[in-house]
């Protein structure tokens, strides 16, 4: 059983395999993936059976479109699916254990500060309008960190 991480862009999308977060604490997760100052990471969990997951799938792909296009270079989305054959629920508690999330879809938006990668936004099943307001009021956020990651004394 495996489970995919999807970057949404313009381009093609890169598929990155979710068992390779299986072994790792949640510190050492979110400190790979939220690794450029400057940068808004918005992460989507679904499972496949999940119908909430499917309704919002073309939701965000549209809006990862949408933010993308107008903030090149200032957000990724990602998008980990997480695999449930025959009721297997292995990968869903793993994604759990990792994300510390309740239930799906899960959206979350970090930026990196000087002490590691910051939670701003958590929702489960959101509206896109709502996710896309917190994805914009983050911008500023994740220029700040940058910024400060410049002075000199501060550990990036």
């Amino acid at each position: 059983m495996t489970a995919s991480v999807q970057v949404v862009s313009k381009e093609t999308p890169e598929v990155i395999e979710f068992n390779q977060l299986k072994s790792r604490t949640r510190e050492e997760a979110l400190k790979e993936l939220v690794s450029e100052f400057g940068i808004v990471y918005v992460t989507a969990l679904t499972r496949q059976g999940c119908s909430g997951c499917e309704t919002q799938k073309p939701l965000f792909k549209t809006l990862a479109e949408k933010v993308g296009r107008e903030n090149p270079e200032k957000v990724l989305f990602r998008s980990f699916h997480v695999n449930y054959l025959d009721g297997d629920k292995h990968e869903s508690w793993n994604s759990k254990r990792i994300f510390g999330h309740a239930a799906y879809p899960t959206y979350m938006i970090h930026v990196k500060s000087h002490v590691g990668p910051l939670e701003i936004y958590r929702s489960i099943y959101p509206p896109m309008e709502e996710l896309e307001k917190q994805i914009k009021e983050s911008f500023e956020l994740a220029d700040f960190y940058k910024t400060e990651a410049k002075v000199p004394g501060i550990n990036a």
